[in-house]
This record gives C-alpha cells, structure tokens and sequence, in this order.
C-alpha cells in the first residue's frame, strides 16, 4: 500500500502540475475580486432598524413632487404609518446649496433630496 500512496504521489504531485493549480487558484480569486459587487453600494441602507426606500430616479435626474409623495408614502408604511398621498405636507427647502422636499406626515418627516431622488433624512436622523 505505501507503494502505491509513493506512485500516487510522484505521478500527481508534480511542480508542473502543482504549478497550475496555483495559477488556476490565483485567476478564480482575481476575477471573484473583480467581479464582486461593491458592499457600500447593493447594501440596503436603513435608519434605526427601517429599511430606506429607494426611487429608480437616476443620480443626475430630478424627482417630481408627485413621485416624492408616492416615496414618502412608502418610508411612512415601512415606519408603520398608515397614509395616503394627498394627507402629506410637501415643502421645497435649501440646505448647504441642495435642494430637498420636506415631507411631513402626522407622525413622521422626511427629506427627499431633489437632484436624485434619494431620501436623506427621517424624523431628524441623518440617512447614511
């Protein structure tokens, strides 16, 4: 049986072929490095336990007030509120030279940053 385990050994345990195991190893981790998506970006951002609710609003487009009640509709759902479109308070504000929709439900806040469509903050807190 040893000699058998020795010929084994001789005849698959080769520089060469050990040689392209490596090599092969070396492509599959490169391209899962390459090929990964990025974390920050697919991961679902919430605030205190919420998941935030995204808009299919490109980065460089502007939402519309009826598509940021229809939003803030949704994120009021998500926190447990019940509560149409028309019973929200949409405001337009300014800060640090960005333009936002306050959105005020009774129970609950939001701002919806204009250029993009993404929510920025809720009830205060900052969405990171």
């Amino acid at each position: 049986m040893n000699e058998k385990l020795e010929k084994f050994i001789k005849r698959y345990f080769t520089l060469y072929n050990l040689a392209i195991v490596g090599a092969i190893i070396v492509i599959i981790v490169s391209l899962i490095i390459i090929l990964k998506p990025e974390g920050e970006k697919n991961k679902p951002k919430t605030v205190d336990g919420v998941k935030i609710v995204t808009s299919k609003i490109q980065e460089n487009e502007e939402i519309s007030e009826e598509e940021a009640r229809k939003l803030a509709v949704k994120q009021f759902k998500k926190l447990g509120e019940t509560i149409n479109k028309d019973d929200v308070q949409v405001n337009k504000i300014q800060r640090q030279g960005e333009e936002y929709y306050y959105i005020a439900s009774p129970n609950n806040t939001l701002e919806i940053k204009i250029l993009g469509g993404e929510i920025t903050r809720i009830n205060s807190v900052i969405v990171e």
